[in-house]
């Protein structure tokens, strides 16, 4: 779903206020990004993110590891988005703690800039007894799709 204009206009000035990439657009996500939490599982329903015609273009899941007691979001770019999509994308994928209705706060969020790659996770975030949900963004060129995964609480 396409978000409002004061939603996306946030997501484009933290891409503004990001320095330098925090991650390099040369090496793919792979779930060893995740580190000693590999023992992640996904939790709640899988959203997908549509492209500037409607078509599935990017997926996001919720991740939750017992050993590590984090919550990780995790997107992945469809083939056929990355085949009909020339050039480069960002990506911004993190979590989303609901600390009361209408009070949210960004946690863990990680901005892949300009990349082909296909699979994003965020940092960890301890995510133990809150209400959580994944969150992603997908920016190519002009147009900007963003969306979140449904909310878990535990």
């Amino acid at each position: 779903m396409q978000r409002s204009l004061p939603r996306v206009a946030v997501r484009l000035a933290a891409l503004a206020l990001a320095a330098t990439p925090i991650i390099a657009a040369a090496t793919p996500a792979h779930a060893s990004e995740i580190g000693s939490c590999s023992d992640a599982y996904q939790v709640g329903s899988t959203t997908v993110v549509p492209d500037e015609r409607g078509q599935s273009a990017m997926s996001i899941k919720q991740y939750w590891s017992p050993s590590c007691r984090q919550n990780f979001a995790y997107a992945f770019v469809w083939q056929s988005f990355r085949n009909s999509h020339s050039g480069t994308w960002t990506v911004s994928v993190g979590e989303g703690w609901v600390h009361s209705p209408g009070v949210e706060t960004s946690e863990g969020t990680r901005i892949y800039n300009d990349t082909r790659q296909a699979e994003f996770w965020s940092y960890g975030f301890a995510g133990s007894g809150k209400c959580t949900y994944a969150d992603a963004a997908l920016f190519w060129g002009n147009y900007v799709s963003d969306s979140r995964t449904d909310q878990r609480c535990g």
